[in-house]
């Protein structure tokens, strides 16, 4: 949505600077101004011309655009209360940029996703591993483990994406543009917390707790937490199949600890998932989950066990349906050649891209009529 006041474009400057850590005499400086110029131009009592524009938009590696209409509405996951680090400035920097690529596809008519039914008055965690099932059963994915998890949430209408944002505590965030959900994993951690950390942010999906009065008012934000969790260790181990699979375990293994790395390695999930899963389930006892966790399983226990390790969400992961349609968008003349790439994350070069309009134009004709 455009900017309609300048002092809504001052806002996304002076935002777009404390994210880069300048002071208004620094960005005064770069851009060849006076600090008092800057501050006006913050609280919008100055306009900006074109070249000004132009200016900021180099000084803080950003399109034109992003200072003149306003961003997607984000709901970042467990990062409330924390210090506004430089961590949490790249989640909502990348958070916007993912959300805005998304709307662009959308208004031009490349993307499209079924929306997802919101759950209301999930308050209890025996409602939010009832509606983990429900979800499962939307997908037709059966209660067993779940591969190729960003490919599943986009049947919940929510795309998935994983980027390298470094070492932190902070796990991902959410964004929904219009009636689809966006969701941005930390791929920096291993593989099975970026399962988790999925699944999660498919919980702020579906259960829309910040939407929805009873899970996002009433409850404080550790209980929403807690919530959200619930339906997401369900989501990717619901606990019929997995006692199913920890009997079947215990005839082949004596070894509780053996049981447990076989689970992990099977449902794709984090250690730490595991044996906390396993404890709620009662299949271990808090004894047994207290010497457990010192005990973390390496690559060579894997490999004696001759189960595998599936890497999934390895940065950078764009969601399927997304790079789908960024293509898509440029081989209907939609979008540049060099948009296409950046839309992409430099994942393909341009001469990697297909040649635009080689589709027969009554071909292209009757998708577009189909879109409509």
């Amino acid at each position: 949505m455009r900017l309609r006041l300048w002092s809504e474009v001052g806002s996304r400057v002076a935002l777009a600077r404390k994210r880069a850590g300048f002071t208004q005499r620094e960005l005064g400086e770069r851009i060849g101004t006076h600090r008092t110029t800057v501050a006006r131009i913050e609280l919008g009592q100055r306009q900006l011309d074109a070249l000004e524009l132009a200016r900021l938009a180099e000084t803080f590696g950003r399109s034109v655009e992003w200072f003149l209409t306003e961003p997607p509405a984000a709901i970042a996951s467990r990062r409330d209360g924390l210090s506004p680090d430089q961590n949490v400035r790249v989640l909502d920097d990348e958070l916007e940029r993912v959300g805005r690529g998304v709307e662009l596809l959308t208004d031009v008519h490349a993307l499209s996703l079924v929306s997802t039914t919101v759950q209301a008055g999930v308050t209890t965690l025996d409602e939010a591993e009832s509606e983990a099932l429900h979800a499962r059963a939307a997908l037709n994915v059966g209660d067993g483990p779940l591969p190729d998890l960003q490919k599943a949430v986009e049947g919940l209408g929510l795309l998935a994406f994983s980027l390298d944002l470094g070492p932190s505590v902070i796990d991902g965030g959410y964004v929904r543009v219009g009636d689809v959900g966006v969701a941005l994993v930390n791929g920096a951690v291993d593989a099975g917390r970026r399962r988790f950390n999925l699944a999660h942010e498919l919980g702020h999906h579906v259960l829309a707790d910040e939407y929805t009065p009873d899970l996002g008012i009433s409850a404080t934000r550790d209980e929403r937490e807690a919530l959200i969790n619930a339906f997401a260790v369900h989501f990717l181990m619901p606990g019929a199949s997995v006692r199913k699979r920890w009997s079947e375990l215990s005839e082949e293994y004596e070894d509780v600890r053996t049981r447990l790395i076989v689970l992990a390695a099977e449902y794709r999930v984090s250690w730490s998932a595991a044996i906390s899963h396993a404890t709620t389930l009662g299949l271990i006892d808090q004894t047994e989950f207290a010497a457990l966790q010192s005990r973390r399983p390496t690559r060579a226990d894997y490999f004696e066990l001759g189960v595998q390790l599936t890497e999934e969400l390895q940065p950078t992961a764009l969601a399927p349906s997304y790079s789908q349609a960024a293509v898509r968008a440029y081989r209907r003349g939609l979008i540049s050649s060099d948009r296409a790439v950046e839309l992409l994350r430099e994942t393909v070069a341009r001469e990697d891209l297909p040649r635009p309009h080689e589709t027969p134009v009554e071909a292209l004709s009757t998708e577009f009529q189909s879109i409509g």
